[in-house]
């Protein structure tokens, strides 16, 4: 500090932390908002070099390489820039070029290899061979600010061959923010999952994508379901990729004169679309996942309820969605809603298939009619196929879907539950880590006079703690539970983010920041040290991946979790057991066959 002015010259930019941790400036400003990164600067962001070399350190751990994998969106991006777009993002950079103009100069050089266009060098312009073509071309040119000029034609030339219908919006994503694509949930979908998604529709005589981006399911569906221009419709608030989905349809469809059925408008609202074209047989598409919403529900679900609205009695929907819309309470209403309108043919399990997204991702096939009595929803994953009844599921409180349960698990989860015992509803307290509202201003990775410790989920570890890597400083934050419970020594401290159960005792009194909460049981002749044991068990492990299959730790979960009763005898007894008669123990007291314990032992890594 010199004069009590921060030196400003020796923070660095985004773009020089990025490269300093190895990974795409996406990924440093989405754990910057997460408060993983905290800058000195937040507009625009600025670090610290001893902020970013800590946070380096930590990465390192396995805490680190985990933010990695699950974080880190350079490979998609990357891969682009390095690729045969590197040279044209490089460009597109220097001229300080409208992201439009840009497009609209890739489109004509994409025209020009199809032989749609020509440039005449007498007239400097570009003439159109097909009048639909030209149609589409003037309407988007009267719109961009400036024409046709000398910094587009050199962004054109630097571009490579625009050879295969996905360029452009491969293209698109390279140099739009990626941030923004972020946010709005929006990603490119591999050819693969597109074709296996129309094919549910094979018959289909009118199909729609109510976002349809540049166009990828609507070129598709003119080569897997065999429609023509006519029978295809679009939809997309975004205007750029509206003309890239223009563009498209019209050059998979060479030499035909027609005006792409593409429009642009929010597809949630579709009155004017269903007044003036009526409803479809098919809807496909890859919605955007947790963008903008209303009502509490995430885009994706509005997208779900519309379509329902569009097609016809006995049409049929096919949607990619986060695998999460299977289980998690939120979505309960849309599974409801599905299952109660809709017999769901096939969800198919499809892992991670978006590079750079950690959220795997599932197919759901659903037609819109009733489901019979004796319908099974056909359940596809990497292990094989599952069959469940539909009306069993819909019998549910939460409609929930298991996935990758066998019969044999199912059938040990409900004998453990049978078996009762005590649970932690009523018999706790709990606490929420806290949210700053500000991790910019509020955390930092260099101790503070004044900053206190605070513990992250990625600090707790089954049975113990890592000493605090984050610091609060004093100040207004957006949400906390009452001090008290953050200071109670002793408390189990959990992660908040897991597939299963990982918490530790923590003694220090020490905060928690929201990715890690507080429990204090009050369990009957239950010390703390044996409920911690407990919840990392392998047995608790196992029921909690099999019966709520989600990767939150919620506080209504755990509630319902059966204890043993014990006597305060046979509690220290079990303090002081090692793993493997812990675990014995443990099963025994459900009365687990040999089997039934190999079972759990086997199906958690």
């Amino acid at each position: 500090m010199i004069g009590g002015m921060e030196k400003k010259t020796e923070l660095i930019s985004l773009r020089d932390a990025a490269a300093r941790l190895g990974v795409c400036r996406a990924t440093v400003h989405n754990w910057t908002r997460l408060g993983l990164l905290v800058p000195a600067e937040a507009a625009p962001f600025r670090f610290a070099p001893e902020t970013v070399a800590a946070f380096l350190r930590s990465r390192r751990d396995g805490e680190g390489a985990k933010l990695t994998r699950r974080a880190n969106k350079s490979r998609s991006v990357a891969r682009l820039n390095r690729g045969r777009f590197r040279k044209a993002v490089g460009c597109f950079r220097s001229l300080h070029l409208a992201l439009e103009s840009a497009m609209y100069a890739a489109v004509l050089k994409r025209l020009c290899r199809e032989g749609e266009a020509e440039f005449r060098e007498e007239k400097g312009e570009f003439v159109f061979l097909r009048k639909s073509v030209a149609a589409v071309m003037a309407g988007w040119c009267s719109r961009l600010k400036c024409p046709l000029d000398e910094r587009m034609l050199r962004f054109l030339r630097t571009l490579p061959e625009m050879e295969d219908g996905e360029s452009l919006g491969e293209l698109y994503q390279a140099l739009s923010s990626i941030g923004r694509r972020a946010v709005g949930g929006t990603y490119y979908t591999p050819t693969a999952l597109v074709d296996e998604s129309l094919s549910f529709g094979c018959g289909a005589t009118r199909y729609l994508d109510p976002c349809c981006g540049s166009g990828h399911y609507l070129v598709r569906a003119s080569a897997v379901l065999g429609l023509g221009a006519e029978q295809i419709y679009g939809i997309d608030c975004d205007p750029i990729a509206v003309e890239l989905a223009r563009i498209n349809v019209l050059l998979a469809f060479p030499g035909e004169e027609f005006t792409p059925r593409i429009f642009r408008g929010n597809a949630l609202t579709g009155r004017i679309l269903r007044a003036e074209y009526g409803t479809f047989d098919f809807v496909a598409t890859n919605p955007p996942w947790g963008g903008a919403a209303s009502e509490g529900e995430e885009s994706f679900s509005l997208f779900i309820h519309q379509a329902l609205r569009f097609l016809k009695a006995g049409g049929r929907m096919s949607f990619l969605l986060p695998e999460a819309v299977l289980n998690i309470a939120a979505h309960a209403p849309l599974r409801r809603k599905l299952l109660e309108s809709c017999r769901i043919d096939v969800i198919e399990l499809l892992g991670r298939r978006f590079s750079g997204v950690f959220t795997p991702v599932v197919r759901i096939d659903a037609v819109r009619t009733p489901a019979p009595a004796e319908h099974h929803i056909t359940i596809r994953h990497d292990s094989g196929r599952e069959e469940r009844a539909q009306h069993l599921v819909t019998e549910r409180a939460d409609c929930a879907i298991e996935t990758g349960v066998t019969a044999q698990e199912r059938a040990v989860v409900e004998k453990i539950f049978r078996c009762g015992g005590i649970t932690l509803s009523g018999n706790a307290d709990w606490a929420l880590g806290i949210v700053t509202g500000d991790n910019a201003r509020l955390l930092t990775f260099v101790p503070e006079p004044g900053a206190e410790p605070i513990l992250r989920g990625g600090d707790v570890l089954p049975g113990c703690l890592r000493e605090p890597r984050c610091f609060l400083r004093p100040g207004r934050l957006q949400q906390s539970a009452p001090l008290r419970f953050y200071h109670m020594v002793p408390k189990l401290v959990y992660r908040f983010i897991a597939r299963r159960p990982v918490c530790a005792v923590d003694r220090g009194g020490r905060l928690t920041l929201n990715s890690a909460n507080v429990l204090i049981p009050r369990l009957p002749s239950w010390p703390i040290e044996l409920v911690a044991r407990y919840l990392n068990s392998r047995l608790i492990g196992f029921l909690y991946v099999k019966r709520f299959g989600t990767c939150k730790i919620l506080r209504r979960d755990l509630e319902t979790l059966p204890f043993p009763s014990l006597s305060e005898a046979e509690a220290e007894e079990l303090l002081r057991a090692d793993d493997a008669a812990w675990e014995a123990e443990l099963s025994r007291r459900f009365g687990l066959t040999e089997a039934e314990a190999q079972l759990i032992a086997h199906s958690l890594p």
